[in-house]
């Protein structure tokens, strides 16, 4: 039997993140044993469909960040607080999973109402609440 390396435990964890229904995964060799697990996925909500503008209240002007998975948020060096603006597409933390950072990007640029989660918390939904708006 083949020893395992760095390379075989990577494509087993590639393996398991790509595979959305299996939360678990174990591999056994001669004197190894590699055990993973998955974070249950949340889906995302539908997108929105936006009413007619003149039946469409104040709040609907809102849109938020989400995580696009669930992990442990991790924040940039530089902490986002509301009132703050961030642009489209800029990076807003990473999800921490399986110790792989993936990045959060904004997809609209606007000024942080809200803030939802604080660096280290496990999450896998909303961030943060933002209203449109220009630097």
């Amino acid at each position: 039997m083949p020893s395992l390396n760095l390379d075989r435990i990577e494509a087993i964890l590639r393996l398991l993140q790509q595979q959305p229904y299996v939360g678990e995964l174990t591999v056994e060799g001669d004197g190894w044993r590699v055990q993973a697990r998955s974070g249950v996925p949340v889906p995302l909500p539908p997108p929105h469909t936006p009413a007619p503008a003149e039946e469409a209240p104040a709040e609907e002007q809102r849109h938020s960040v989400r995580a696009g998975m669930v992990g442990i948020y991790r924040a940039p060096k530089q902490p986002i607080r509301p009132g703050s603006f961030i642009e489209r597409e800029a990076v807003a933390g990473n999800i921490d999973s399986m110790r792989i950072l993936n990045p959060v990007t904004v997809e609209d640029s606007g000024y942080v109402l809200t803030v939802l989660v604080e660096d280290g918390d496990r999450y896998g939904q909303e961030l943060f609440v933002l209203s449109p708006g220009q630097a």
